[in-house]
């Protein structure tokens, strides 16, 4: 049985501006991807097809993937436009991060290990760079970009789309987590008046205004022992303990060692080393602000449990970043489809009511048609001829 793909109208006239891109065949190979990766269980070219009632070669589909990568790059200047509409005039966080997607198979370009902080342990696949737009009421994503040995460091890929960003709009902040914590990428900001956000390791060295530079551990073991004010954030409970300190290459920054209270262990946990750039931040702006990096990890799970991100079974890298693309454009799609109109739920619940909607509608449109003759062939057509039925 074969899952009917209707038309999600709704979400494609968020995506208008393809039209200047692609011709009119290709809008519509690229509309009915993004359609079957939010309302398919399986997210594949093949069945993209298979459910398309206008679709009749899944290699046309496969051929816009392979072949149109310099096109759909193209397409995130579009979207930044959307972005500078739709979060004037509010505090802007960039928030940078990468994530993994476990492939095998000899044929598969850019495969590579990865080490897996999760798991830590190592996996072999795709590594994307992803970022995501961040302002109290909307989140929207940039393309992501396949990192392996032969493209840009994470680092350098950090730096250059901040460049890129700060050519359209202005930065408050970048929040990252501690794999982003380079002297270059901190210092870069601080010139342009951008706090950084982020957690560092222990095994750096921070030096206070006493001069003496001492390993990260050492000073957070005896910070553990003092006598530190208790702070209450979402709804939990911390100790904290906080000062001005140096990294090596980068001046002066805020310094917050928290420990969360384990109500199971009766215990403190681990401490974890939280920075901002910008002194004058209190212990609660440095954590309130770095919560936010929690969006792109939701984002990440989304994406790949909601969008398939991890599903498509491509081989050319061309094809593989595509997919990417066109799962960003379609988590885009949805934000702004909520956003416009209002609604808070999860892009989850979101899929499966667009989906129902959108069949509703269309079966309705079948059964309102006055002639019996022609609306009879529309079922046939549908639901007979091409073996297509609602799941």
């Amino acid at each position: 049985m074969v899952q009917l793909l209707p038309k999600l109208k709704e979400v494609d006239k968020h995506l208008s501006f393809l039209r200047k891109v692609f011709t009119k065949n290709g809008l519509r190979h690229i509309l009915n991807y993004v359609n079957g990766l939010i309302c398919l269980n399986k997210k594949t070219i093949k069945k993209i097809s298979e459910a398309s009632p206008d679709e009749t070669n899944h290699a046309a589909i496969q051929r816009i993937l392979n072949e149109s990568e310099s096109e759909l790059k193209s397409l995130e200047e579009r979207l930044m436009k959307k972005i500078v509409y739709y979060c004037k005039g509010q505090k802007i966080s960039l928030i940078i991060d990468d994530t993994l997607v476990e492939r095998n198979g000899k044929k598969i370009e850019e495969i590579q290990s990865h080490y897996n902080h999760s798991d830590n342990d190592f996996i072999t696949g795709h590594q994307f760079f992803t970022a995501l737009v961040h302002t109290n009421n909307l989140q929207l994503p940039l393309f992501p970009q396949l990192y392996s040995k032969s493209t840009d460091s994470k680092i350098d890929m950090a730096r250059k789309l901040i460049d890129k960003v700060l050519t359209t709009i202005k930065i408050d902040n970048v929040i990252v987590d501690s794999w982003y914590s380079d002297k270059k990428l901190i210092k870069k900001c601080m010139t342009k008046g951008i706090r950084v956000s982020c957690i560092i390791k222990t095994n750096r060295r921070i030096s206070l205004k006493n001069g003496e530079w001492e390993s990260l551990d050492k000073f957070s073991k005896k910070v553990s022992r003092k006598k530190s004010p208790i702070v209450y954030f979402n709804d939990k409970k911390y100790k904290v303990f906080n000062c001005e300190a140096k990294l090596n290459g980068v001046p002066f920054i805020k310094l917050v060692v928290t420990r969360e209270w384990d109500e199971k262990k009766k215990r403190w946990g681990k401490s974890n080393h939280l920075i901002s750039t910008f002194l004058q931040d209190s212990v609660e702006d440095v954590m309130s602000i770095y919560s936010i990096r929690w969006c792109i990890e939701v984002y990440h799970r989304d994406i790949k449990q909601n969008l398939g991100f991890a599903s498509a079974f491509l081989r050319k890298k061309e094809g593989i970043v595509g997919h990417t693309i066109l799962v960003a454009l379609a988590y885009a799609a949805l934000r702004l489809f909520m956003h416009v109109r209002g609604i808070s739920m999860s892009i989850g619940e979101c899929c499966l009511q667009m989906y129902d909607k959108a069949t509703n509608d269309f079966l309705r449109e079948i059964i309102l048609i006055d002639d019996k003759k022609r609306r009879i062939k529309m079922f046939e057509e549908l639901f007979i001829n091409k073996n297509k039925q609602v799941q």
